[in-house]
């Protein structure tokens, strides 16, 4: 008996410690006064500004990103449309991730002069 209850504690023990606690960024962009939504170039870095990983956005303008550790992380948008460059500019969005969250976002990207 004292055997089967040990085993249990450990077990519940191990499950406890394994579970997922990384967040997840999703979010919408668009571009060109929310005419252009799909093939935006969204790049997530960290806090001193070092690339993660980036994606495209859907035929809705949704991206996502998941697996994050907590904290802070910069999110910025571009896209190239009949020559002309839209993005977020020089100051990317800046989002904290915490623990098994889920933050959401909204990118609108301008003009680039």
């Amino acid at each position: 008996m004292k055997r089967i209850l040990f085993l249990m504690l450990v077990l519940g023990a191990i499950v406890s410690c394994s579970k997922d606690d990384q967040g997840t960024i999703v979010g919408t962009a668009s571009a060109d006064d929310g005419n252009v939504v799909s093939g935006i170039t969204v790049k997530l870095y960290t806090e001193d500004t070092q690339l993660i990983m980036d994606t495209n956005t859907d035929g809705e303008g949704s991206f996502s990103f998941s697996g994050l550790d907590a904290g802070n992380y910069y999110i910025g948008a571009t896209t190239v449309i009949r020559d002309t460059v839209w993005d977020t500019g020089n100051t990317p969005q800046i989002v904290y991730v915490g623990d098994e969250i889920e933050k959401e976002v909204a990118l609108t990207l301008t003009k680039k002069q």
